[in-house]
């Protein structure tokens, strides 16, 4: 199947203002992973955030300083109803991931939901090489979980999202929740994720030449990301290699025929199942890596959008 003619010349287009990560400037991967430019330009690009929710930029506390973050809350709110609690963790090679840049989700899950959304802009790679990034993601989720009461939340009522690099975190997190005593994590939505990156793993080894995902990026951003000591068999940071995946919270685990990751999310939804775990599988046709990052220029966002929505209404219902 083939890909749009708009995806195909945006992919175009970045290849050639992005560039390679290997070859890239410091200063320039530093403006990249600082998304300073207009907003209309993520907006572009990224997608507007929905209108009728209201956003507000927070820090929440993290083991190594405050964590940027960005707090989506519905605009009709009701203060005679809780509300789910929701985390989406950015993509971006865990080297460029922002908490603006799944704007056009969080706030789109926050309007269909009724949820409180936080999206955080967890350490980054190379500075903060692994395992900064997951250890950011969970303390957002453990503070989120913690301070529901006054988010007008229901701490029994929480899922994480992630796509791309933020998939892999999401399962970390569900992981780490796990096997720490908490908090209790209802759902998880693995949007095209990487959950192995040893160096044999398909994620290292593809040959697709797919416009969002820069494969031939991947061996460099995950150089990077496990830095000197990082153990790409770590659980951790390979989520597929945990010895355990028993107890985690249903997953709806997104793939696209495109995608460069598509079998990583094959391999980690079937494992999941493997283990008992709940899963609802959904596969994309015509659609590249990172739908949910350029949804204005993606056709399957909406649709896709659609099914994530409904599988996070039946799993944090009140009566769950």
């Amino acid at each position: 199947m083939a890909l749009s003619w708009r995806v195909r010349i945006l992919g175009a287009v970045l290849r050639v203002v992005v560039g390679r990560y290997a070859t890239m400037p410091d200063a320039k991967r530093r403006l990249l992973q600082a998304h300073d430019g207009p907003s209309w330009i993520g907006d572009l690009l990224n997608g507007p955030p929905d209108p009728t929710v209201r956003i507000a930029d927070i820090a929440v506390p993290g083991p190594a300083g405050d964590i940027p973050a960005r707090m989506f809350q519905p605009g009709d709110e009701r203060h005679d109803v809780t509300k789910p609690l929701v985390v989406v963790f950015p993509g971006g090679g865990f080297v460029f991931a922002h908490q603006t840049l799944l704007n056009w989700l969080s706030s789109r899950l926050c309007a269909r939901l009724g949820a409180v959304v936080v999206s955080p802009g967890y350490r980054l790679a190379p500075a903060h090489p692994a395992p900064a990034a997951g250890e950011d993601c969970y303390a957002v989720t453990a503070w989120l979980a913690a301070n529901a009461e006054r988010f007008g939340g229901d701490a029994g009522r929480l899922a994480v999202i992630g796509e791309s690099a933020g998939a892999n975190l999401a399962a970390v997190v569900t992981l780490m929740a796990r096997d720490s005593g908490g908090p209790a994590i209802r759902a998880q939505g693995l949007l095209q994720g990487a959950f192995d990156v040893r160096p044999r793993s398909p994620l290292m080894t593809t040959r697709s030449t797919e416009p969002f995902g820069r494969p031939t990026d991947a061996p460099d951003m995950v150089r990077a990301y496990l830095g000197e000591h990082g153990d790409p068999a770590d659980p951790l940071i390979s989520p597929l290699l945990a010895s355990d995946h028993s107890g985690l919270p249903p997953a709806f685990v997104l793939t696209a025929d495109h995608d460069y990751l598509y079998e990583d999310g094959i391999r980690y939804g079937e494992t999941l199942r493997a283990a008992g775990v709940r899963v609802e599988l959904a596969r994309l046709v015509d659609s590249p890596h990172g739908i949910f990052s350029f949804p204005t220029w993606c056709a399957a966002s909406g649709p896709a959008l659609d099914r994530l929505a409904a599988f996070l209404r039946r799993e944090l219902a009140p009566d769950g």
